[in-house]
Parts: C-alpha cells; sequence; structure tokens
C-alpha cells in the first residue's frame, strides 16, 4: 500500500491525494544507519495493505556517531516535540547496545522517559532487537543476559503452540537474550515465539499492549550478509549466519518477510479494530 513519511532523512512526498492514512505510527530509530532502517521500516510498511503515516523520532540526549547531529534534528522530532501529541503506534528499533548495562547507554534516561510517556499517548507498541530487550526490563524487571556468541542468523520458532504462523521465522544478531524460564514464569507476559539457540524472541503482553520482538523484522535479503562482510573486514571474529546463504539469500529472505509482513500488519490491525470499536462508542 503506501507509507507516509512525514518528516526523516528519506521523507516522501505525497503523490496520491485519494489515500489517507488510517493509523499514525511513531518510530524512535536507534540504529546508527538512519537512512538504511527508515527505508527497511518504510518498505515494510508499504508491503502491507494499510496505508500508515510515521513519524521519526531521535532520543535527543544520545550522541549519534555515524552522521550529523545537528541534520538528525533538523530532519526528526524529539519527544519535547510531541510530547501533546497521540499516536496509534509506537515503534522502538534496535540498537548496538547489547553488552552495555542499560544503565550505562546514554540516553537511558529519556529512554525511560519515552516509554513512560507511550503508555498514556500511543495505544500499541511494538519493540524490535535492543528496543525489545530494555523494554521488557523496565516492563516487568526481566534481565537480559549476555553470550559470548553472537546470535547471529534467521532463527525459527520451535514452539508447537503458539499464534504464529507455522515455521514463523526471524532474523537476529544481537549478543544478549532474555531467559525462557524466567520469561514464561512472569505475569501478564507471553512468549510466543522461542527458538533453542536464540531464545524468546517473540513476547507479548495484552496489559501493556505491547509486542517484544528480540529481532529483526524490517531487515532487508542482504542486511545479515552485509554485517557478516563488515565484521570480516574489521577482523571481528564472525560465522556465517544461520539459515542463511550470504550469497544466494533471496530464498531465505521470502519466507521471513512474509512472516515480517504478517507481523506488521497484524498489529496494524489491532490498531484499527480500536480505532473503530471508539468511533462505534462514541456513536452510541
Amino acid at each position: 500500500m503506501t507509507v507516509f513519511k512525514l518528516n526523516g532523512l528519506t521523507k516522501n512526498k505525497l503523490t496520491d491525494y485519494r489515500i489517507k492514512p488510517e493509523a499514525s505510527v511513531l518510530v524512535l530509530n536507534i540504529m546508527p544507519n538512519k537512512v538504511v532502517t527508515e527505508n527497511q521500516i518504510s518498505q515494510l510498511f508499504s508491503d502491507i495493505e494499510t496505508p500508515v503515516a510515521v513519524t521519526f523520532m531521535y532520543p535527543r540526549s544520545h550522541n549519534w556517531q555515524h552522521g550529523d547531529q545537528q541534520d538528525l534534528a533538523y530532519h526528526y522530532v524529539t519527544l519535547d516535540a510531541v510530547r501533546e501529541q497521540y499516536f496509534d503506534g509506537l515503534i522502538v528499533t534496535g540498537a548496538p547496545l547489547e553488552k552495555l548495562e542499560f544503565t550505562d547507554v546514554d540516553f537511558w534516561d529519556e529512554f525511560l522517559e519515552i516509554r513512560e510517556w507511550s503508555r498514556t499517548h500511543t495505544k500499541y507498541q511494538l519493540f524490535t532487537c535492543w528496543g525489545a530487550q530494555a523494554a521488557l526490563f523496565t516492563d516487568f524487571n526481566l534481565p537480559k543476559i549476555n553470550v559470548d556468541k553472537k546470535i547471529f542468523g534467521v532463527f525459527e520458532n520451535q514452539l508447537s503452540d503458539t499464534e504464529l504462523p507455522s515455521g514463523f521465522r526471524m532474523p537476529q544478531s544481537r549478543f544478549s537474550k532474555v531467559d525462557s524460564r524466567i520469561a514464561g514464569e512472569t505475569p501478564n507476559l507471553e512468549i510466543l515465539g522461542d527458538n533453542s539457540v536464540s531464545g524468546p524472541f517473540f513476547l507479548r503482553s495484552k496489559a501493556q499492549n505491547s509486542l517484544y520482538v528480540m529481532g529483526h523484522p524490517e531487515y532487508q535479503a542482504d542486511t545479515l550478509g552485509n554485517e557478516y562482510y563488515r565484521d570480516l573486514h574489521k577482523g571481528t571474529p564472525v560465522d556465517l549466519p544461520h539459515n542463511l546463504s550470504v550469497e544466494h539469500p533471496e530464498e531465505s529472505y521470502e519466507r521471513w518477510h512474509k512472516n515480517s509482513i504478517y507481523l506488521y500488519q497484524t498489529w496494524i490491525n489491532e490498531i484499527l479494530e480500536e480505532k473503530n470499536y471508539e468511533r462505534k462508542q462514541l456513536q452510541i
């Protein structure tokens, strides 16, 4: 369908005025390469059936070392700029911060403020990778567990009793995870996707109106391969990504991309159902 990027480094122009966005989503983009992540998320929204308006946000207290900070401030909003606004959904991206303690992250206090603000100013939240681990910690005090060997590749859900489509897969690239037992015993938290290697990678809290996805649904076919060759070039020890051919990733990508579309569309459908319910209540 159509995605309307209302701001950002890759802002697009409205060309078909007959199409109106049906949902508004705020994206806290904390990935190093803002342009790549903007395009990946926008592509996913373009592949679902619902037109969506997207606003990109960054933590003002974070020192962005991969681009021009002033340029970012010009093209993105901060919490102060949207504090009085309301959005249907919030997405928090991942970031290569797993090896840091949460309190050592330079924008941690601001993240806590954004998370608290989101409870009253956004209806549904979708947290990915580091964002998911940080939200699980703030919402449930669920600790992250650092791992020596990078969880890297495409991992399949091994749970038999789940709402996810059969063989649901998700790209992973991280140095930490959460414990299945602790997560499973946490009240108001459900594990929808788990793998013996990656640990739980898809969790939900209906009480929090939140999805916690310990992976990167937005990744495109060549993303994991590019990370692999980047680490090789830097001399960083790295294994080939699990369950993916870096030379011919298309077949694997086709499958996980369908799962990512399912994730985004299902999430947006929940938002629309809530909006339609509210409209119905107003008419009574």
